[in-house]
């Protein structure tokens, strides 16, 4: 955790707040694709070490059995059954 050791020093004051702000600027969503089995989701928040959650939108999202298969830096791999229905989730990224 950083602090701020010398409040006028106005580069270490934003430095310190931008990342604590990059802390909570880490949700989105995104919908399966249809008729494949793996969706990438791009987000630049994503790091190797982040831990990803998900949670369904859509009736047929809480009925998914969806998986983060992959992680690296600025995407996550979802894996899930082919299907054409509209299946949306939220996600949060933490350890940004």
């Amino acid at each position: 955790m950083e602090i701020v050791k010398n409040p006028k020093n106005q580069l270490e004051v934003q430095r310190v707040l931008n990342n604590v702000v990059r802390q909570f600027d880490n949700t989105g969503t995104v919908t399966l694709a249809n008729s494949t089995t793996t969706t990438t989701v791009s987000n630049p928040k994503v790091a190797s070490t982040s831990k990803i959650f998900l949670q369904p939108r859509t009736s047929a999202a809480a009925s998914e059995n969806a998986w983060i298969s992959s992680i690296s830096a600025g995407s996550f791999v979802i894996t899930h059954a082919s299907a054409t229905t509209t299946r949306t989730f939220d996600y949060v990224v933490f350890a940004v």
